[in-house]
């Protein structure tokens, strides 16, 4: 089974995209989307323990 898609592209090209295909693409991009969400949410949790740290150590030295 194909779908197919309307990519607006410069020269407006038509996508055939296999079923599989697109809940493949679908897949991947969340979950790097969601990797990508832990990331930012490891270096947040990161640099507020820095910070802490930083302050009870008595140090001005952060970024």
């Amino acid at each position: 089974m194909k779908i197919i898609l309307f990519v607006m592209l410069k020269s407006k090209a038509l996508l055939v995209v296999d079923v599989r295909q697109l809940a493949l693409i679908y897949e991947t991009s969340k979950e790097a989307m969601e990797d990508e969400e832990v990331h930012h949410s490891r270096r947040q949790t990161a640099s507020r323990l820095n910070e802490e740290c930083a302050e009870l150590l008595g140090r001005n030295d952060t970024k």
